[in-house]
């Protein structure tokens, strides 16, 4: 195999690969990247039989073949080096790297050992504009359970299109995170490891206008026209979501999206340092949310002006959750529907119906 290809190309190919390769295991090659060249294009594959990925690179190739590197001192060196061109040549057990008057030799291994990144029969689902995929995944990737050994369905997110709408669906027990988008297909539903969508849009370049969504030897595949990222399915079934959001709220409120995250941010500050559930207290008044926490540090008493409708109410959130469920608002402002002191509650940008947050409360002690 010989082949001759930019080296800032190279570069960002194999510091995507990189993160899909496997960092402790027993089986070498899967800490490796296989480097296949034909016809103009150069594939980067990489594995740790959980996740694939197949990264497409031009190149001009003098000689066609496959050779699977470890690539932890290649990615360095290539950082190192002017930008410009790289030649690739296989001499045997070992790959030779030249740029001007530099010369690397390392080591391969046997490319036929190397597993399947990407299945190579799959069937399509979905086909929708990349940066749609992109941010849904972004307004919702935070509710997922960091770790559920009781479910760990829990750690992925649901992916399922029906009645012409497609939704990307988060939850951990205590919270919802959920969007949809109206999307004609045929209906289907499976659940994605949340690590896997995680990389995907970290892969995914800003040059990449669509995104193919396909199944196939129980795993999931995200096709654009440079990379292919699989991933394998998580099986289990996640609660009916829409309708555990319907709720019947015993007060509405309104209020500017910056302003209330920026309040509980600063109170965030202090109740991190208390309990485990980082409380905070609204208290809902007549046009105003008096938010309140405190802790070993201190404590934190700010007002917030907003429009409210209903009875008053006392209730106490976990502050992160909040936060992360604000961050994702890209609305001015937003509306608060709150069942109750141990009710939920659920948020919505104002006027938006396809992006909600149900949030469960944190019980507080009685006074009695």
């Amino acid at each position: 195999m010989e082949f001759l290809i930019d080296k800032d190309d190279l570069l960002s190919g194999i510091l995507v690969a990189e993160r899909f390769t496997a960092g402790k295991t027993t089986i070498p090659i899967l800490s490796g990247i296989k480097f296949s060249a034909y016809g103009s294009t150069l594939e980067l594959s990489a594995t740790d039989l959980e996740m694939g990925i197949e990264y497409r690179v031009p190149a001009q190739i003098m000689e066609e073949g496959d050779i699977v590197i470890s690539t932890k001192a290649l990615s360095e060196i290539l950082r190192k080096l002017p930008k410009g061109q790289v030649l690739f040549k296989q001499d045997g057990g070992q790959v030779r790297v030249e740029s001007g008057d530099f010369y690397l030799t390392i080591p391969t291994l046997e490319s036929d050992d190397f597993p399947e990144a990407v299945p190579n029969q799959t069937s399509p689902l979905i086909k929708l504009p990349k940066e749609v995929l992109k941010n849904m995944i972004r307004q919702t990737i935070y509710a997922r359970a960091e770790d559920s050994i009781a479910r760990p369905v829990l750690t992925g997110e649901l992916l399922e299109l029906k009645n012409g709408k497609f939704h990307v669906v988060a939850l951990d027990g205590f919270r919802i995170a959920w969007r949809w988008e109206e999307i004609e297909g045929s209906e289907f539903s499976i659940v994605v490891p949340g690590r896997a969508l995680l990389e995907l849009t970290r892969a995914i370049s800003a040059g990449e206008d669509f995104i193919e969504i396909h199944t196939g030897s129980n795993k999931a595949v995200f096709y654009t026209k440079n990379i292919s990222i699989s991933s394998r399915l998580l099986e289990g079934k996640f609660i009916d979501y829409e309708q555990v959001v319907e709720i019947e709220p015993k007060v509405t409120v309104v209020a500017n999206t910056d302003l209330l995250l920026s309040s509980i941010e600063r109170a965030f500050v202090v109740a991190k340092e208390g309990s485990k559930n980082n409380l905070i207290k609204f208290n809902i008044e007549s046009n105003s949310i008096k938010i309140s926490t405190e802790s070993e540090i201190g404590s934190v008493y700010e007002k917030i002006d907003c429009d409210t409708s209903g009875e008053e109410l006392l209730v106490a959130f976990n502050a992160r959750f909040f936060i992360e469920a604000l961050r994702s608002v890209e609305k001015p402002e937003i509306e608060m529907k709150f069942a109750g002191e141990v009710g939920p509650c659920v948020i919505r940008p104002l006027g938006v119906d396809n992006h909600v947050n149900f949030i469960l409360p944190v019980r507080l002690r009685s006074d009695g």
